[in-house]
């Protein structure tokens, strides 16, 4: 996932670019640029947060836990597992919605490339299971005896 943002990346600043040289160097800029920037950037984000998830590098306010790890440990482990599970929570709402966005785009298409809109909207959902998926893993790895 990782590798696939950072192409995401790469595209995105390929195309800004050469939207800002097409735009003050020839005056025009071809329309295709603007809408595989927007998808590019769309596929780059979401990926990017549930690689977040995965490293445990998600937006996160860690006061309280960290300070319950230095008073009561245990009751910090039970907060963390307590914020895992919120987490995971938040994220299976999200494919629900996800999905839903993506009935709602099936049979539409953009105005550019004319391609399916379900393609960028594919990005929720996908992304969301994949968070899931790691928050799942991480509250399992915090459940389990050591």
């Amino acid at each position: 996932m990782r590798v696939v943002a950072a192409l995401c990346l790469a595209g995105l600043t390929l195309l800004v670019t050469f939207q800002v040289v097409a735009r003050y160097g020839i005056g025009s800029v071809p329309i295709f640029t603007e809408e595989v920037a927007r998808y590019a950037m769309i596929w780059m984000a979401l990926l990017a947060a549930a690689v977040g998830v995965r490293e445990a590098s998600h937006v996160r306010i860690d006061f309280v836990p960290g300070l319950l790890a230095s008073v009561a440990p245990r009751l910090n482990l039970v907060l963390e597992a307590v914020l895992d599970l919120v987490s995971l929570t938040a994220f299976l709402v999200l494919i629900w919605y996800g999905v839903d966005m993506l009935m709602f785009a099936a049979g539409q298409t953009s105005e550019g490339l004319r391609l399916p809109l379900s393609y960028p909207y594919l990005a929720v959902p996908v992304s969301f299971v994949f968070a899931a998926l790691f928050a799942f893993l991480r509250l399992k790895e915090r459940l389990s005896p050591s």
